[in-house]
């Protein structure tokens, strides 16, 4: 019921859940307070003296950091209400005699309007406590400033770090980190501030930015004077840096403040594609690498179709398929060479020649035709899985302007 709920939302309330980690977010704290409904419902306690989940509090609070309509989030308490009194009436209609229905309809419909108005007076009472101390703070003009530089309308550069006290005429690296959803134990914003801290000792970055992106994921920038050592952003140095359990995704380095912008709009791209993948990804995705996936995965539907027309079998969504399709796109990637591409896999070069024909044989065809095509269908095919079974939400959230 609860991915039933936000999947409602999407179509309703789109601002609540602009991308895949809210999509988490939500679906994490309808279902937390389904369970408090069943709860309650099952001890016959009052739902007048609830409090909110822990999960349904962050929503709230985070909405004010994110500029979500405090209005979109009570039409989103409105819309679980719908659903779980219909899914309620249901049950009592099908399951209880003619004459417990009234009765039980009646405590049905008591209940469920007083839990509602219950969660309604607390979220605009936490939405209201953050947005206060939000206004108090200097977070509030920077974070002004960074959403005009992202859409494009501050473009002066001395300007701009003056309301954002923040250098803009320095080398940035845009990234955005979140939690692995299977790892719920982990306590979200210490993670987050610690991965963040190590990946600015990692780079010898000189100072860093923060930018709210959720309450189990953040934005943020590394910024230094000297241009960022590629040796640095090398994937495997930053992977030791992380702490378990925290993924990153990083745009290409830029400077002042165009780089600024496009460093954040590609790390986004990436933690798009790294979304896709799910557990296909690793805990560094880069957007150099993942470029042509994030421009040929915009439109996700003409994307899955594009694999499968140019893969054919070669796009089974088996690990021994995968395996070979994975080795082509690295051999490709090489130059066709072998050796380099044996290198990369840690396998032997026999074994890269062995996929390869594999690979010919289930296309049906040379692999000196249409490489083009092939290349991008090889690069498309990791996040296959993701566009496929349930991309829609993922592949049309786009990085934040």
């Amino acid at each position: 019921m609860a991915a039933e709920i936000v999947d409602w939302y999407q179509s309703e309330v789109p601002a609540i859940v602009p991308d895949a980690p809210a999509v988490s977010e939500q679906v994490t704290s309808v279902e937390d307070s389904l369970r408090q409904v069943a709860h309650c419902i099952d001890t016959g306690d009052d739902p007048r003296r609830l409090d909110m989940t822990p999960s349904t509090v962050l929503i709230a609070r985070s909405g004010v950091q994110r500029g979500i309509p405090l209005n979109d989030l009570f039409r989103s308490v409105r819309l679980a209400h719908e659903k779980t009194w219909h899914w309620m009436f249901n049950q009592i209609t099908t399951s209880a005699s003619t004459s417990e229905q009234s009765a039980a309809l009646e405590l049905a419909t008591d209940y469920m309007f007083a839990y509602a108005d219950r969660i309604l007076v607390q979220a605009e009472h936490h939405y209201e406590t953050e947005r206060e101390a939000w206004l108090r703070g200097t977070a509030a003009a920077r974070a002004a400033a960074v959403d005009d530089i992202l859409a494009g309308t501050e473009a002066d550069p001395q300007h701009a770090s003056k309301r954002m006290r923040y250098d803009l005429n320095r080398h940035h690296l845009g990234a955005t980190l979140w939690l692995d959803p299977a790892r719920d134990e982990i306590e979200p914003q210490p993670a987050l501030n610690e991965a963040l801290s190590r990946l600015a000792v990692a780079t010898s970055a000189h100072s860093a930015l923060v930018h709210p992106a959720g309450s189990k994921a953040t934005a943020a920038w590394l910024s230094r004077g000297q241009a960022f050592d590629p040796e640095e952003l090398d994937i495997a140095h930053l992977s030791r840096a992380l702490p378990d359990g925290v993924r990153l995704a990083e745009g290409e380095p830029g400077w002042g403040i165009g780089g600024f912008r496009r460093t954040h709009i590609e790390a986004g791209y990436a933690h798009r594609v790294a979304s896709l993948l799910g557990e296909r990804a690793s805990a560094v995705t880069c957007y150099r690498d993942v470029a042509v996936a994030a421009l040929a995965s915009a439109d996700g539907e003409h994307a899955v179709a594009f694999v499968k027309r140019i893969l054919g079998p070669l796009a089974a969504d088996d690990d021994a398929t995968y395996r070979v399709a994975a080795t082509l796109a690295v051999y490709l990637d090489e130059n066709r060479s072998p050796a380099r591409a044996a290198q990369r896999l840690t396998v032997h070069p026999n074994t890269v020649s062995y996929r390869v024909h594999q690979a010919e044989q289930l296309l049906g065809r040379p692999i000196d035709t249409n490489t083009l095509d092939l290349s991008v269908a090889l690069a498309l095919l990791p996040a296959i899985r993701g566009l496929a079974d349930g991309g829609g939400a993922v592949a049309a959230a786009q990085p934040r302007r």
